[in-house]
């Protein structure tokens, strides 16, 4: 619901040095060694630190991978899991190091902040990106708010548990609900989604007994809001709805006739007075900071509050 940017450079190079902490360069090599037998032949650039290529794809050539992995599915559950019957093999040791070193990674501190804290900071989220409702600060230089999401499953892909971009900061929600689907979920890292169109919040009914909260998708973002329950979750807000429609009826010029006499020599224009009703126009750069703020972005224009 929320894009997110790119890292920084700066805090790219201060992830790739806590991992190369955590993963001595033997271990590095027999990672590159193994994966090159089921990545692409193009993942990786020869002139580059391939190990570092790894950690730091963007989200476009992990998913380029994930596809082709998905094609040539028996050859990396050769290289990754021992073979057993059960539905849930066991990784190999070699991918079960590289699966358990994510948590030693994200709890590793640079000047007394923890990874995990420092990413969720980087990432200037305070809301969590998949239902912008819950807030995901962190609430001390050790103790993030957010959980991290892998957005492709760790258990399933050991390769990427500790790639960055496969690591989204979220509420615990909706981490706890994706992780138990099956479905083609949209990262907040994909820049090849508009995400302030392709979602669209709107309401239907008119008292709280009958007043439903509609999301419409486009373009990929329906596995997101049907897969996460959002729909399901905003219907608690009616009231918000409500309350905003009641204050748009009120709305009127006799209203802003009446408040200027209330104010007296003090001359408001109607641009002032609505932000006194209705609160500063919102901006797609607060979908990140407020939670409700997409919802709410929609309904102004819809109710045409704001252009």
């Amino acid at each position: 619901m929320i894009q997110i940017q790119n890292y920084s450079e700066e805090f790219e190079i201060e992830y790739w040095k806590a991992v190369i902490d955590k993963i001595p360069p033997p271990c590095q090599k027999l990672i590159l060694k193994s994966c090159k037998k089921y990545l692409p032949s193009n993942f990786y650039d020869e002139s580059t630190n391939e190990f570092k290529t790894l950690v730091l794809a963007p989200l476009q050539k992990l998913k380029e991978a994930y596809s082709f992995i998905n094609n040539n599915l028996e050859i990396m559950n050769k290289e990754c899991f021992l073979k057993t019957d059960k539905n849930s093999p066991p990784m190999k040791k070699l991918y079960r190091k590289l699966h358990d070193s994510y948590s030693i990674i994200a709890n590793s501190e640079v000047n007394k902040v923890s990874i995990r804290v420092r990413l969720v900071r980087s990432s200037s989220l305070n809301v969590c990106p998949y239902c912008n409702r819950d807030y995901i600060n962190c609430r001390a230089d050790n103790v993030a708010g957010a959980q991290l999401d892998h957005f492709f499953n760790k258990a399933k892909f050991p390769l990427f548990s500790i790639c960055l971009y496969n690591l989204i900061p979220v509420c615990g929600n909706c981490n706890r609900i994706k992780g138990s689907k099956k479905l083609e979920f949209s990262s907040p890292f994909d820049s090849s989604i508009n995400w302030i169109n392709d979602i669209k919040f709107t309401y239907d009914g008119t008292t709280s007994d009958d007043m439903k909260i509609i999301v419409k998708t486009e373009g990929g973002t329906e596995h997101n809001i049907a897969g996460m329950r959002i729909r399901e979750a905003y219907q608690i807000h009616s009231t918000e709805v409500l309350e905003l429609i009641e204050k748009k009826q009120m709305y009127n010029n006799t209203q802003n006739e009446e408040i200027q006499k209330v104010l007296g020599k003090i001359n408001l224009s109607d641009s002032e007075i609505k932000k006194i009703i209705f609160g500063p126009e919102i901006t797609e750069d607060q979908f990140k900071n407020k939670p409700l703020t997409k919802m709410m972005y929609d309904l102004h224009k819809e109710l045409k509050i704001y252009p």
